[in-house]
């Protein structure tokens, strides 16, 4: 099967991730190309997914036509099979081309990895939901043109020799104790993240002295988040970190703070390193702990969010099911659903 992925950003974070782990995985079986911009560094972190793309998916990168330029060139005649589009910008334009009747037969489909919007995805003919609020969101003529189809988390490569090494380095470069509690958090700092709550919540969570609270990430919220810290709060702005999610190593539980996460993929990989975690309660988070609700907090809320914190200080490592989350069984699925429009 021949697949043109469409993806339109400058950056690298939960969706580039999960483009580039999907692309790499279809690429074992299938002609897999990717329609990227011309640049897709981020100018802040750095972070590009062009770094993360498999040897054997084609990259194609926008010129002098422009993004929809090279992008009907490549969808005029029909030499692929499926078009899967990401994120609005990708989904408008090849919505367009598909509404003006320049893609053929070829079917295109699209992952939601926010909100549904019609402008973006009303010329496709299918939708790939990461999470049920998504599909509760849905007008009714999609009920026959979607399907549930989550992400997915990598299992850590690392072996105890190599995650203590993590452990070890990131302690030392950031002059936290080898036997101290690190709590942590990880996303760009925007504000629908929450982490001003977070903080909030911790100065009143009044945690032991050997706990500790490390941001990773940034954003253009970092330099009003960092105003009010002071040492003694035990807060460490990380920054952007280009190993994640091996990092994951150096901590001893995770903490979700935003308003609603469309799916948590960071949430994921934390679980998958053993960590326990506190999340709030809206979006992908409730799929991903609607079995263990004890770890779930109300979204916006400093006392439940600071509570959460004093639990999560009480926990140990822990093994987590998450069979429910692979890789090859999320692909095998995918690809079904491409058949329905073939």
């Amino acid at each position: 099967m021949k697949i043109l992925h469409c993806l339109s950003t400058r950056e690298f974070a939960g969706t580039e991730r999960h483009v580039a782990e999907l692309t790499a995985f279809q690429a074992r079986s299938h002609d897999v190309t990717l329609l990227l911009e011309s640049q897709t560094a981020d100018f802040r972190t750095g972070g590009d997914i062009a770094h993360h793309i498999a040897s054997a998916v084609r990259i194609v990168r926008a010129d002098w036509r422009g993004y929809l330029g090279c992008l009907a060139r490549l969808m005029y005649g029909g030499s692929f099979d499926v078009v899967h589009t990401h994120l609005g910008q990708a989904s408008i334009r090849a919505g367009a081309l598909k509404k003006a009747g320049l893609t053929g037969k070829t079917p295109v489909v699209g992952t939601l990895h926010n909100a549904y919007r019609g402008r973006s995805y009303g010329g496709h003919d299918g939708l790939i939901c990461i999470a049920r609020w998504q599909q509760a969101d849905l007008p009714t003529q999609w009920a026959e043109r979607h399907a549930l189809i989550s992400n997915w988390t990598i299992p850590s490569r690392l072996d105890a020799q190599q995650r203590a090494v993590v452990r070890s380095t990131f302690r030392q470069k950031h002059d936290i104790p080898q036997d101290a509690f690190v709590i942590c958090t990880m996303g760009r700092l925007v504000p629908e993240k929450r982490f001003d709550l977070l903080l909030r919540a911790w100065k009143q969570a009044a945690l032991p002295v050997d706990t500790y609270l490390v941001l990773i990430g940034d954003g253009p919220q970092r330099s009003c988040l960092e105003r009010g810290y002071v040492v003694q709060d035990r807060i460490i702005f990380a920054g952007y970190s280009t190993d994640a999610p091996a990092v994951f190593a150096a901590f001893d539980g995770f903490v979700l703070s935003s308003t609603r996460e469309p799916f948590g993929l960071v949430l994921l990989e934390a679980m998958a390193a053993g960590l326990p975690v506190c999340a709030t309660a809206a979006g992908g988070a409730l799929d991903i702990l609607g079995h263990d609700p004890a770890c779930l907090v109300r979204p916006d809320d400093v006392d439940a969010l600071s509570a959460g914190l004093r639990r999560l200080r009480r926990q140990s490592a822990q093994v987590w099911d998450l069979s429910s989350y692979d890789l090859a069984e999320q692909a095998r699925k995918t690809e079904q659903f491409y058949h329905r429009f073939l």
